[in-house]
């Protein structure tokens, strides 16, 4: 039987290499498309596509709870209640299905009125419109039983699959669109991968779970008797929409207090940062089915040596990530846009700030999650108006700068300053004065030493780079990851057992 941490290696490789396959695919496929689609088509798609996402926000929160809610049954082996939680869900997810359903066919009433300045046929927005609505549906009455693959660590499954689905999709799109009539193959084909994609996930869940039997019925007839599901649920939908507006708001603020060509710029760097950062974030897919399941066995000091290995590592990518990035994403926007895109330095230290505590705070927000702890719902709310409020204050004087130092205020005091302090006083049930802070403090000493050391061999050696080539842009990021790299790792093996056992760990099961 594959256990915890082998499942989770599956799930970061499986994850790691589609990610560099769609990312490649995507680079070409968009040139092709932007070609022979035409920019208006794709405009069209994206457009659509934002409207569906507008209105599936319905169902934030319902995803998380079950799969929180099925991490103990799972691990029991309770088949029974398995069956229930699952069928409950697909009731769930029928109604958001015929919400959507209806919503959608009111709003393409005023298509004519939306799009009456576009060249396409208005018959072609709608046919890629219910296209879009197809897929999305069959997500709410068919997918929806894939709950169980990603609540058993085995997104891979999940993955593995889907993304096969879409490059070959998205191979042929590409061969197509040189074809007449290629918007009408372009959309077929998403209508045929939807449906495949349906099929194949409908299957491998059969494959996995043989006695898997729910119905929608069913669901309906015990809803009453999970009205905990239905409280996390509303628990979790307030943290997912505050999430949104927190991350939605920041361009509309920088739009406001500083200018709309501002808010390019900040989204190149933010573009350059994201995609690295989506990266490492690809190693922990299922990793917090694998607490919850850990969490299941209620052993404690396993629980806790986990933990802190887990810890140890998220700190040790989010040190990574934002040293790296502070020195290197302005050369790369010179390489990539120009010298007029380059921001100023304050404004890197609090972007790298902010990708900083991203990453570190995201171990205590899986175990956090895993625990089911969300009655903190006035903390996102809080969060929000943190930002909003001091972003109104000190955007109107500094510009991008208070603004940015708004969001990360915000961001420390919620997430790396309440959340842990929730989590070990009502999941641990311990103090964080002495079992996190050492650990905290420790973390934050050497990433501020390697930036220093680093920052000086930058300084006095490694500006005498050659950086108006290619080549010397790409050497110098090189150079400055590898050092940032190793002089974490020299100083992590060196001071830390959490992390020395977990590198023991990791060769271990490698080996194995």
């Amino acid at each position: 039987m594959v256990g915890r941490v082998q499942k989770s290696i599956i799930n970061a490789k499986v994850n790691m290499i589609f990610y560099v396959i769609t990312a490649i695919l995507a680079f070409f496929s968009r040139r092709i498309f932007l070609d022979n689609l035409g920019t208006e088509f794709l405009g069209l798609s994206s457009t659509l596509g934002d409207i569906l996402n507008l209105m599936n926000i319905t169902e934030l929160g319902i995803g998380t709870a079950v799969g929180i809610t099925l991490y103990k049954p799972l691990y029991n082996g309770e088949k029974g209640k398995i069956n229930d939680i699952i069928s409950v869900y697909g009731f769930l997810y029928s109604r958001i299905g015929l919400f959507i359903g209806l919503l959608s066919i009111v709003l393409s009433v005023f298509f004519p009125l939306f799009f009456r300045n576009i060249t396409i046929p208005l018959w072609l927005v709608y046919f890629l419109y219910f296209s879009m609505v197809y897929g999305a549906l069959l997500g709410y009455f068919v997918n929806y039983k894939q709950i169980i693959l990603s609540a058993s660590q085995n997104n891979y499954v999940i993955i593995y699959r889907y993304n096969t689905i879409t490059v070959i999709k998205t191979l042929l799109q590409m061969f197509l669109s040189f074809l007449p009539y290629n918007v009408i193959w372009w959309i077929g084909l998403e209508i045929v991968a939807t449906t495949i994609n349906s099929i194949v996930l409908i299957y491998s869940v059969r494959r996995y779970y043989p006695w898997l039997d729910t119905s929608v019925d069913h669901g309906k007839n015990i809803f009453s008797d999970y009205k905990d599901l239905w409280l996390k649920t509303k628990q979790v939908f307030v943290f997912k929409i505050s999430h949104l507006i927190f991350n939605g708001s920041i361009n509309i603020l920088i739009g406001i207090f500083s200018s709309l060509s501002m808010v390019t710029i900040y989204g190149n760097y933010n573009m350059l940062m994201s995609k690295l950062t989506a990266l490492f974030d690809g190693l922990f897919v299922g990793m917090g089915a694998s607490i919850g399941n850990l969490i299941a066995e209620n052993n404690k000091g396993k629980l806790m040596m986990v933990f802190y290995q887990l810890l140890s590592l998220r700190y040790f990518i989010a040190g990574l990530c934002s040293i790296v990035l502070y020195f290197t994403v302005p050369k790369l926007i010179v390489l990539w846009l120009g010298d007029q895109y380059v921001m100023e330095q304050k404004i890197l230290v609090l972007m790298s700030m902010h990708i900083f505590i991203l990453q570190a705070r995201l171990c205590v927000t899986n175990f956090k999650d895993a625990y089911g702890l969300f009655q903190d719902v006035w903390a996102p709310i809080s969060e929000v108006c943190i930002s909003i409020i001091f972003s109104l204050i000190l955007g109107h004087h500094y510009g991008l700068i208070g603004i940015l130092f708004s969001f990360a205020l915000a961001d420390f005091l919620i997430k790396m300053c309440w959340q842990p302090f929730y989590l070990f006083k009502y999941g641990f049930k311990e103090s964080i004065i002495s079992s996190y802070f050492p650990y905290f403090f420790k973390y934050i000493v050497l990433l501020l030493l390697t930036f220093v050391f680093v920052w000086l061999l930058n300084h006095y050696y490694l500006t005498r780079i050659d950086f108006s080539s290619v080549f010397g842009v790409l050497f110098y990021v090189f150079v400055i990851g590898i050092l940032v790299l190793t002089v974490l790792l020299v100083l992590f093996l060196c001071t830390d057992n959490a992390f020395r056992s977990l590198i023991r760990r990791f060769y271990g099961y490698r080996k194995s």
